[in-house]
C-alpha cells in the first residue's frame, strides 16, 4: 500500500483534482501505479472521469453530487488503498506486434539512424529485441506509451509535428516508444508500421493495448506486411 505522502494534490480547475506521484519510480512502475489508482477511483459516485498519465492522475467530479473536499477524500483513499507497484504481478501474456521498419512505413528511420549514429540493422535490433510494457494510454484514443526504451534510441520529438500519422505507425520520442492506434496528428519519429489492427469496434475492448500490456515487436519484410494486411478484416 502507499500513503498520501507519496502524492502531491492540487486543484485541477473548478471540478477537478490532480494527484502527482512523488516517489522515485521508473516510468513503467509509475505508469502502472497511477493507472491502478485511476481504476480504483473511477467507479465512485460523483467522479465523472479519472485519467492517468505516467506519474499523475486527474479526476473530474460532478459538484451537484460531491463537493471538492469529498472528491479529494475519494482520491486520497484510492491512493492509500491501491497496491504498491512492487506488489504488481508481471503479465502472463505478451502480444507480438510485427513491424515493417523503414521506407514508406518508417519515414523517419534514416533520420533516427543519423541522430543515434546507428546502422539500420543496429537500430531495428535495439528497438525490436527487448520486451516492453504499456505504461499508459493517452494523447489520442488508443495511443500506447511503452517502455523502457533503450537509451541509445532516445531522441527528441520532431521539430514540426505531422498533420496526419497513419494508424499502426510505430514511433519513438524521449524515453518511450509508441504505437498510433488510429490516424491522428503526431510529432514522434516514425520508424515503422504494423499491419495488425489496433482498433476494432466489434471487440469487447476495441483497442488492443491497455496499461500493463506486455509487447514484443517483431521485424518483418514487405512481403509479410502485405500478406498480414490482407488478413485484416
Amino acid at each position: 500500500m502507499s500513503n498520501t505522502n507519496d502524492f502531491e494534490f492540487m486543484r485541477f480547475g473548478e471540478r477537478g483534482w490532480l494527484a502527482t506521484c512523488m516517489r522515485d519510480f521508473d516510468d513503467v512502475t509509475s505508469g502502472l501505479f497511477v493507472n491502478a489508482i485511476a481504476d480504483a477511483v473511477r467507479p465512485k459516485n460523483g467522479i465523472t472521469d479519472a485519467i492517468a498519465g505516467i506519474d499523475s492522475i486527474a479526476i473530474r467530479f460532478d459538484n451537484t453530487q460531491l463537493d471538492a473536499n469529498d472528491a479529494l477524500k475519494l482520491l486520497k483513499d484510492a491512493t492509500k488503498k491501491t497496491a504498491a507497484p512492487n506488489d504488481t504481478q508481471p503479465p502472463d501474456k505478451t502480444i507480438e506486434i510485427p513491424v515493417l521498419y523503414g521506407g514508406d512505413a518508417g519515414p523517419d528511420l534514416e533520420s533516427v539512424c543519423a541522430q543515434t549514429k546507428l546502422t539500420t540493422d543496429q537500430l531495428i535490433n535495439k528497438h525490436a529485441s527487448p520486451p516492453y510494457r504499456v505504461i499508459t494510454v493517452g494523447f489520442a484514443p488508443g495511443f500506447a506509451y511503452m517502455g523502457p526504451l533503450d537509451k541509445a534510441l532516445q531522441i527528441p520529438r520532431l521539430a514540426t509535428p505531422r498533420a496526419r500519422v497513419a494508424a499502426g505507425s510505430v514511433a519513438i520520442a524521449g524515453g518511450f516508444t509508441g504505437v498510433y492506434a488510429l490516424p491522428s496528428p503526431g510529432g514522434w519519429n516514425i520508424i515503422g508500421r504494423t499491419p495488425v489492427p489496433l482498433f476494432d469496434a466489434a471487440r469487447p475492448s476495441p483497442f488492443l493495448f491497455k496499461p500493463g500490456t506486455a509487447v514484443q515487436f517483431r521485424p518483418i519484410d514487405e512481403t509479410e506486411f502485405q500478406e498480414l494486411s490482407k488478413q485484416t478484416p
